[in-house]
């Protein structure tokens, strides 16, 4: 679908379009550095999943680009919340801060009779029922900030630090100097995963065979292939992530995921389960704290996949599917030894109970202010300074403006008022009243800056 410049590019697709942008771009700069740089290209380890406050992992696509988000942009920690939750939370978003968004999948769902039903009404129905219903998904985005984009760390420094504590890394280096990770070991060493995996002394390179449903790894001694301290240890790495891309590759199997199929010489899938296994082993890898560089017979594929990513928008959604479920069966296999081994698990880290992820994405809908003619969106909040004094803070197709002052007995009226259509309005006076300026010049950038989109 094209979208005149009069017309605002729905959320989803814009969210799509930055995500391969993004991905486009670090394939090139890994292209750049000869392969030398990972794909991940960072300098610190993630050692866990990207999260919400309350602990929820981010999975799939966005957990592979909030990763990517917080290494470009040198976060502390992969910590993200949307605007609403910043202000539960008494935080202010700093002033210039610019969101990015979070991808899900939403749906429209009608009875046998054409009656509208909600997701948690559908779910509790029988499997007969749910199979005469008519459910249409569709893509639907939402914006987070990091928490170092707020003032969490100056106001909560304790909590601050909690957060952290969650992301600090379990580094250690076996006998000969080569990192080390007790959880895969253990895997392999009890034959924990899905299909044997079989260390060799005489292959020369990792692979997976379809027919005998086994995965060749030669020993981990062969990948020491460096002379310093620091390179010998980042062998080790090179170990387990060839090790993951062949993991990535048995998930694809006809009797699991079903991704390859026996003899199968078509170059342009071939070239797709290539990259599914990339991403997977890079996720994988840089949750458990460690970069992966792409292999070497798989840097021919770079500029096949660059193409593809062009030329068709569904590509990326498609391939990071996989990688999803890909990911989602490894994770849980490592956190099986990593709990036998007393370890933190990747997946299981929620330190508050888990709300609903409809809970979780609900917005109070005073918060959010509605301006359909100037194609904009968004969000606002009245809140009370430490002086008595109230204040509303905006933020307008997710970029934070400064805190603007508004008078007490404007702000306390506001509060005093329940959550409805009438603090709506209110809210939409209070914003139009402390950023009108700022309202209009943003207007006016929206429509320079519009541009086509096909889907």
């Amino acid at each position: 679908m094209a979208y005149s410049n009069k017309e605002k590019i729905p959320q989803s697709e814009a969210a799509v379009k930055q995500f391969t942008e993004m991905m486009i771009s670090r394939m090139k700069e890994m292209k750049a550095s000869d392969w030398k740089q990972g794909w991940m290209g960072g300098t610190k380890p993630m050692s866990a999943l990207p999260q919400n406050l309350s602990g929820r992992n981010y999975s799939g696509l966005n957990s592979l680009f909030l990763q990517w988000k917080t290494i470009q942009n040198n976060y502390n920690m992969p910590v993200f919340l949307t605007f609403h939750q910043a202000q539960e939370e008494e935080l202010r978003i700093k002033a210039g801060s610019k969101s990015f968004p979070v991808l899900y999948w939403g749906s429209f769902i009608k009875d046998k009779d054409g009656n509208k039903l909600s997701e948690d009404e559908y779910r509790n129905m029988s499997r007969e029922e749910r199979e005469e219903c008519k459910v249409k998904w569709y893509l639907r985005a939402f914006n987070v900030f990091n928490v170092d984009q707020t003032n969490m760390q100056e106001v909560k420094p304790e909590k601050y630090k909690a957060l952290q504590e969650r992301f600090q890394p379990q580094m250690s280096m076996d006998v000969s100097g080569m990192y080390e990770n007790r959880a895969m070991d253990r895997m392999i060493d009890t034959q924990g995963w899905v299909c044997p995996i079989r260390q060799s002394d005489t292959a020369n390179s990792p692979y997976y065979s379809l027919t005998s449903d086994t995965i060749v790894v030669p020993h981990k001694y062969r990948f020491r292939i460096s002379d310093t301290p620091q390179d010998i240890y980042k062998d080790g790495m090179e170990y387990y992530s060839s090790t993951l891309h062949e993991m990535a590759h048995s998930t694809g199997s006809p009797e699991r995921l079903s991704r390859i199929e026996p003899k199968e010489h078509d170059k342009a899938k071939y070239a797709r389960e290539e990259l599914v296994a990339e991403l997977t082993a890079a996720m994988v890898g840089n949750t458990m704290g460690f970069d992966k560089r792409i292999l070497d017979n798989n840097a021919a594929y770079l500029d096949s996949w660059i193409n593809a990513l062009r030329e068709d928008s569904k590509f990326l959604i498609s391939v990071m599917s996989d990688v999803n479920k890909a990911s989602q069966m490894i994770y849980e296999s490592i956190d099986k030894q990593k709990l036998a081994l007393g370890e933190r698990p990747l997946l299981y880290t929620n330190l508050q109970k888990e709300r609903s992820q409809k809970e979780s994405l609900s917005e109070d809908k005073s918060s959010k202010v509605s301006l359909n003619t100037s194609g904009q969106e968004v969000s606002a909040a009245v809140f009370k300074k430490p002086d008595g004094e109230y204040a509303v803070q905006a933020t307008v197709n997710g970029n934070a403006l400064d805190p603007m002052e508004i008078d007490r007995k404007t702000g306390a009226q506001y509060m005093a008022l329940p959550s409805g259509e009438s603090k709506s309005a209110a809210l939409q006076q209070i914003v139009n009243a402390a950023y009108g300026e700022n309202l209009r010049m943003y207007r006016e950038k929206n429509a320079e800056n519009t541009h086509s989109l096909k889907i």
